[in-house]
């Protein structure tokens, strides 16, 4: 192989890990924009198909089971007026109540409770190379905050998001069960 022919499957340049946008509603609130410019850090989360070991004769097949899903961890720098961090704590509220233990209306999926979100690696254009969609998304931990007299940083929280499933752009996968597929998915 030449150099020539490494730079040329190299396309593009190749893909920029600091190339991302992330939007998504925080449940019944709207900070969008917000979370585009605020959240500094994602990752595409594992994907794994656990194997089914069918024993024959001493030998052990190994068939595709179920798939399953890591939750999605998400980095936020705070906003000034703690709007961001109260915006995703509320949603774990309306989701279960801290002193009720209730939920704030009922738990549909299809409800604004359990929202799309979405993150897309971009080109050095700005443009959409790879988008991914999480559906049914809903908090299942807010990071802590160490607060410090000797830190000099902007604060910075996680969030760990639970989902159904997600899409990818590019892959032919079927809707599931009455779902039709969204048009150029």
């Amino acid at each position: 192989m030449r150099i020539d022919d490494f730079k040329n499957a190299l396309a593009k340049g190749g893909v920029r890990n600091n190339l991302f946008r992330v939007q998504g509603n925080i449940g019944n609130t709207t900070l969008p924009t917000k979370v585009g410019f605020l959240c500094k850090a994602a990752q595409l989360p594992s994907t794994t198909i656990t194997p089914i070991e069918v024993p024959y004769r001493g030998r052990k097949l190994k068939l595709p089971g179920d798939r399953e899903y890591a939750e999605w961890s998400l980095t936020f720098m705070s906003d000034g007026e703690f709007e961001l961090r109260n915006a995703f704590e509320k949603w774990m509220d309306d989701l279960n109540q801290t002193v009720d233990n209730v939920a704030t209306e009922e738990l549909n999926l299809s409800g604004a409770l359990f929202p799309e979100w979405n993150i897309d690696h971009l080109d050095r254009t700005g443009e959409p190379i790879k988008s991914y969609k999480f559906f049914h998304c809903w908090p299942s931990e807010i990071g802590a905050v160490d607060t410090s007299y000797d830190s000099t940083d902007l604060m910075e929280f996680t969030v760990s998001l639970q989902y159904t499933y997600f899409t990818t752009q590019g892959t032919d996968v079927p809707a599931p069960l009455g779902i039709a597929p969204a048009p150029g998915g």
